[in-house]
């Protein structure tokens, strides 16, 4: 089970998933949420060498460098959308990223079926450029492609599960803006 979902918020990305939460396909089969589910995620997020040197003989602090956070996923109906908005440099305002996590326990995301999951991962994204899309077919398999977003600022929230498998309140909580070089989702 892929258990990343990317959520274009007031966009006309949408993609074709059926989960309960991230895709309720209405009456005519169209996507009511727009929401792409992906099979992989990378991103980088890199302080890079300074040119000036600590007297202390230690390493210096430069203005971090945020590399695009690269998906995975089949081709579905978000990939024309998704060809278009890098094709024009579209801004979306809000991009959200929600990891799961197999749970099996009651309590949680499916009350305790096989395939129970609890989210543990939350990553909020403003101000977000399609950077690029690459569509690739391979001997086997469904054609698939990666797409690229970059971002002017990013917010992290981690829940951890509870004991009985459930999800906890948020107990990691961190931010980003690029614009700013500072600590903050503003």
């Amino acid at each position: 089970m892929k258990d990343i979902y990317v959520e274009f918020k007031n966009s006309a990305i949408k993609g074709d998933v059926r989960d309960s939460v991230h895709g309720s396909a209405n009456a005519t089969g169209q996507n009511s949420k727009p929401t792409i589910e992906v099979d992989s995620w990378s991103h980088v997020i890199r302080q890079p060498k300074s040119a000036s040197s600590s007297t202390s003989g230690g390493h210096t602090a430069e203005r971090t460098e945020h590399g695009e956070m690269v998906f995975v996923k089949d081709i579905d109906s978000a990939s024309p959308k998704l060809w278009q908005a890098a094709s024009q440099g579209l801004i979306t305002p809000e991009v959200v990223i929600t990891f799961y996590r197999a749970s099996g326990q009651t309590g949680s995301f499916n009350n305790g079926t096989a395939n129970a999951r609890v989210k543990y991962l939350e990553i909020k994204l403003k101000n977000v450029l399609v950077s690029h899309v690459a569509p690739s077919v391979t001997e086997e398999g469904l054609p698939k492609e990666a797409f690229g977003l970059k971002y002017s600022a990013v917010e992290w929230s981690y829940m951890a599960s509870k004991l009985d498998g459930s999800q906890a309140a948020v107990t990691g909580t961190g931010a980003w803006n690029l614009a700013t070089n500072t600590a903050t989702f503003a």
